[in-house]
């Protein structure tokens, strides 16, 4: 299917073009057809091709992402960033990450109790 589609497509593509160049609008159509029949069937092919991957070809994959962080770590780039300094948003990080909340928790609030 692959050269099927392949050959398809030159052909549709040469022919468009010289029909667009001779002024034949015939082959110009024709070109324009056999090229929107082509693609999809290059797309298929190639969604096909991507969704059958091997063990050799995960394994692979799984041991070039452990080599590039062995990498990262021995050339110092997953250290921990620098603080940042001044501003007037500066202050210590909370608790939950990075989350800032809109208002705060006022914690010093009495108890109520029920009369």
């Amino acid at each position: 299917m692959p050269l099927f589609a392949f050959a398809l497509l030159m052909v549709g593509l040469s022919s468009g073009v010289i029909g667009l160049l001779g002024n034949n609008d015939d082959l110009w159509r024709a070109g324009l057809f056999l090229v929107l029949t082509a693609v999809p069937l290059i797309i298929i092919r190639t969604v096909h091709n991507s969704q059958r991957a091997t063990a050799d070809q995960l394994a692979a994959a799984d041991n070039a992402g452990y080599m590039r962080a062995l990498d990262h770590v021995a050339r110092g780039l997953l250290d921990v960033p620098a603080p940042r300094r001044g501003g007037h948003r500066d202050r210590a990080e909370q608790v939950a990450g990075n989350v800032i909340t809109l208002r705060p928790r006022q914690t010093d609030r009495p108890e109520r109790k029920a009369q």
